[in-house]
């Protein structure tokens, strides 16, 4: 395979990025950077929250209808956190109930955010269900969570 194939082969880079490459745009660059980094932080107070969460999810109160959607947002991003810390740590390979928990959680992520009530519930509940389960098998450090919420100032 040449160079000239795999070139074309190869997804064009983001426009905007390319042009800011060019004319050096550095404001445009920084700003990708910043997005990048607040997805990150984003991703890591998900994580540091997410037994408190689940308790929300799955507690004897329902959560307000207006609560549902940020809800469900933090638990799938953390859910999707935990699955591949499960994949890592069983190196691609998970077997018996962490995989089945790994099926589970990918099954109830690949759903769509529902928009509105009984049905924004529910799958709130199931994407909770999931990442309980996956905390359950164990196969996560005890400590990944303790570093989310030190890393975001959730605890000391």
């Amino acid at each position: 395979m040449t160079a000239a194939t795999i070139a074309q082969r190869t997804p064009l880079r983001d426009a905007a990025v390319e042009k800011a490459e060019l004319v050096g745009d550095t404001d445009l660059l920084r700003q990708v950077v910043a997005g990048l980094k607040e997805s990150v932080a984003t991703d890591l107070i998900a994580l540091s929250r997410i037994e408190d969460d689940i308790d929300a999810a799955l507690g004897e109160r329902a959560p307000a209808t207006h609560e549902i959607t940020t809800l469900s947002l933090r638990l799938r991003s953390a859910a999707a956190q935990l699955v591949d810390l499960v994949m890592e740590e069983t190196h691609n390979r998970p077997q018996g109930k962490v995989a089945d928990a790994v099926l589970r959680a990918c099954e109830a992520l690949a759903e769509a955010l529902p928009t509105q009530g009984e049905d924004g519930l529910g799958h709130l509940r199931r994407v909770a269900l999931a990442a309980q389960d996956i905390l359950d098998q164990d196969v996560i450090a005890d400590d990944v969570l303790d570093r989310a919420a030190l890393l975001t100032g959730d605890e000391a």
